[in-house]
Order: structure tokens, then sequence, then C-alpha cells
């Protein structure tokens, strides 16, 4: 009997060590596959990044909160939309610190992006979800390219909807599927840039543009005010997951971070106390509760999409913000495009080349991703409902549930703070954004079928 208990007690610790070699096979196999973000040649400043952040987290997002708010409530909004940034920025350190952390673990030469992030959390974690590991990755990047393509989808149907409004005014209407071929032309120019550097300079004139433009906006705004008991303080509980969905979209810059801290001359000033990250993104919570509130307190539930078209047409003031928006919003588009392109165009070498010229390739790629989402845009030319549904959906993962989960299974072994908060603040996170996924992809799809069912005469 004590042989046999033995020999089994032999079998357990042999499984047990085949199955450590195994998980490290996988593990070095996954790190070894680590693209990850090479060094750049050449770096961003401090202000170059900050304006890269702010570019990417102020436009048509920011623009909408006057619509989150009127979904929200003009008590309740404000509430949620700093509790959602607050959460936001926490999860968008969380995702530096755990790349970081595992950089330093798996001794990788680069760090891992976004995806590898995701993969490596899963490789590295328990048994049960290094099978996974493969599965997430492609997961992520999959999420990380629709929703900034999604971005960009709205870049083009608020640019289309602008120089609509400013031609119609001077008695040049034309469809809206018109002016978005218009719209074509200088988008497409613009997203033939390369590098984060070169787009530096773009970055900060569009910030300088969206500056002057909600300046104007507000001081718009600011006049003839009704009284704040006028407006309803706290929405139906239906209306709450459309908003959930537009201020997601308005704060969802995750997939920036990493590429913007390693882009950096010195990326430990990225997530430092006054960082870039921790600055700028302070500064996009302030002017998204701004917009928000001024624009719900001033237009009711007349407010629209975009605060833009809120402004009367005949207005000299209006035909100059409609032009620092457009101009802004072009410029954004070439930053939100960067991602998706740094995702594809790896695995588009792997599978297709060496190329003979792999610039004009790159080109080729970047202009079959500008038509795709026009494609995009004329299938599905509701703005306010579109930037609900891409927040509902892909914004929610990227921002709310991979970077808690991912944190959760690296710190595992390492505790999680005084009374484990930032584990509760994981499943809090995750909690809140499965709550918002469910609930603003439901809204979101019922509201968009019944405003197809209005155009198409369906009832």
């Amino acid at each position: 009997m004590g042989d046999k208990s033995r020999k089994n007690s032999v079998t357990q610790d042999v499984e047990a060590a085949n199955g450590t070699t195994e998980q490290q096979q996988q593990v070095e196999a996954v790190a070894k596959a680590v693209h990850g973000h090479p060094v750049s040649e050449h770096p961003t400043t401090y202000c170059e990044t900050l304006m890269h952040l702010l570019k990417g987290n102020i436009g048509c997002g920011m623009l909408a909160m006057g619509d989150a708010f009127r979904n929200g409530g003009l008590l309740m909004a404000p509430i949620l939309t700093i509790f959602i940034g607050t959460v936001c920025i926490y999860n968008n350190h969380i995702l530096l610190n755990v790349a970081h952390k595992l950089k330093s673990r798996l001794k990788l030469e680069h760090c891992p992006t976004f995806s590898e992030t995701v993969e490596l959390s899963f490789a590295t974690g328990p048994k049960s979800l290094q099978k996974h590991a493969d599965l997430f990755r492609t997961t992520v990047n999959v999420f990380v390219i629709i929703t900034q393509l999604g971005f960009c989808c709205v870049y083009i149907l608020f640019v289309s909807n602008s120089i609509k409004q400013f031609c119609d005014e001077y008695g040049t209407v034309l469809d809206i599927h018109i002016h978005m071929i218009f719209a074509l032309v200088p988008i497409m120019s613009c997203a033939m840039i390369r590098n984060l550097k070169f787009i530096a300079p773009l970055s900060t004139a569009a910030n300088i543009s969206m500056a002057i433009g909600l300046g104007i906006i507000l001081s718009y705004c600011l006049v003839d005010l009704p009284t704040l008991n006028s407006r309803t303080a706290v929405a139906h509980w239906s209306q709450i997951p459309l908003f959930f969905g537009t201020a997601i979209y308005a704060f969802e810059g995750i997939s920036l971070v990493l590429p913007l801290q390693l882009e950096m001359k010195t990326p430990n000033r990225f997530a430092s106390t006054m960082g870039v990250l921790n600055v700028g993104m302070t500064i996009v919570t302030f002017i998204i509760l701004t917009m928000g509130f001024v624009g719900f307190w001033r237009f009711g539930d007349d407010v629209k999409g975009s605060l833009t078209l809120n402004l009367p047409p005949t207005l000299i003031l209006s035909k100059i913000v409609v032009g620092l928006m457009v101009f802004a919003i072009i410029c954004t588009y070439t930053l939100q495009f960067y991602v998706p392109v740094a995702i594809l165009w790896p695995s588009v070498q792997e599978k297709y080349g060496p190329f003979q010229s792999p610039a004009l390739a790159e080109y080729l790629l970047r202009a079959a991703l500008v038509f795709a989402t026009f494609l995009a845009a004329e299938v599905i030319p509701h703005l306010a409902l579109f930037i609900s549904l891409v927040g509902a959906i892909a914004s929610t993962f990227l921002a709310l549930i991979f970077p808690p989960i991912c944190h959760m299974v690296v710190w595992k072994d390492e505790g999680f703070g005084a009374f484990n908060w930032k584990l509760h603040m994981d499943i809090i996170t995750i909690v809140l954004g499965l709550l918002g996924f469910v609930t603003g992809t439901y809204f979101s799809l019922h509201d968009i079928i019944v405003a197809f069912s209005k155009d198409f005469g369906f009832h």
C-alpha cells in the first residue's frame, strides 16, 4: 500500500513538472513572438506627446456630450462622467503597469503592445486561462481596430455633416453622401502620414483650432441660458446606457497610451504624478464636463449629436466654428488611424511580404482602410447612435474589462495593496464594463433599428 502511495506521489510530481515545463515553453514561445514597440527613430517631447494625447481624446465624442447629458440628466450626468473618467484613467495606468511588469519579468527587448500584454498576461496566468491567450490577443486587436476605425467613421460623418451645413446655407444643397466623397480627399491625404513625429505639428494645429472652436461654442451656449430646474435632473433609466456609451467613447484613448509613452524621449514622464497622462486626462475630463453640462443646459432636449449642429447656420461665428472643427477632426483622423495600421501592417508583411517596395505596400493598405471607413460611414449615417454603439461594444472591453483582468492575473501573487483595494477596484470596473456593454449595446442597436425603420418608411 505504501509503495502504491509513493508511486502515485511520484507520478503527480512528474505531471506537475511536465505541466510547468509546458507552461514555460508556451510563455517562451509567446515572448519570442512579441514584436513590441521598438524605440522610435523620431522620439517626441513631453509637449508633443501631450498634444497627441489631447488630440486623441478631444473630438466628436466631446461635441456629443451635450446629447450624452440629455440621456443622463443635468444632475446625474456630471457624477457619472467624473466616475467613468476616473475609472478610465486608472485603467490606463493599470495597462502601463502590467505591460512594463511583463517586460521586466520575461526580459523582453521591447515593451509589449496592448494585445501582446493581454496575451502574455493569460499565458503566464492560471492554467485554465493559458490555452485562451492567443484568442484574447486576437480579440483585443479586433476590438482596437474596430474602435479606432469606428472613430474614423464618425470623423467622416462629422466632416460631411459640417460641410453640408455650410453649403446648404449658401444654396448648394447636395445629398450627404456627395459631401462624404468631398471629405474623402483631405482625409485620404492626411492618412498617408506614417510617423507620429511628423503628425505632431498637425496635432498642435488641430488642438489650437479645437480650443478656439470650443471657446466660440461655449460663448454662444452661455447666452440666454434657461433656469436649471427647466432641465431634467435625472434621466429615465432606459436612457442611461446611451449616456454610458457616449461617455466611454469620449474618454476612450487607451489604445494610444502605450504607443505614445514609448514614442517619448523620456517615457518615465508619461505616467508620473505630473506626467502626460494625468495632466492630459484632467484637462480632457474638465472639457468633457463643461461641454456636456453647458450644451444640455442651453439646448435641452433639442441638443444635437454634435453641438456644432445646434449653432444657427446664418451666424458668422458658426461658419468659423465649422471650419475650425472640420480642420481639427481631419487632423485627428490621422492620429486615430495610426493605431490600426500599426497592428495590421506587420501581419500584412508577414503574410504577403517581402515587398519590393514596402512603402508603396503600406500606402496601399492605408488607402484600403480609408475606403473601408468611408463605406462604413455611408452605411450608418446616424452620428449620435453610431458613437454610442462603438463606445458600448469595443471601447467598453478595451477601457474597462481587459486592463483589470490582466492586472488581476499578473498581480495575483504580489498583492493588491492595503485591504486589497486594487482588487476591489478591478472587480467594480469589470462589473461596470459588462453592464455597460450589455445595456449599451442593446439600446444602441434598438435605436439604430428604429432610426433606419423611419428612414425607409417602416413603422
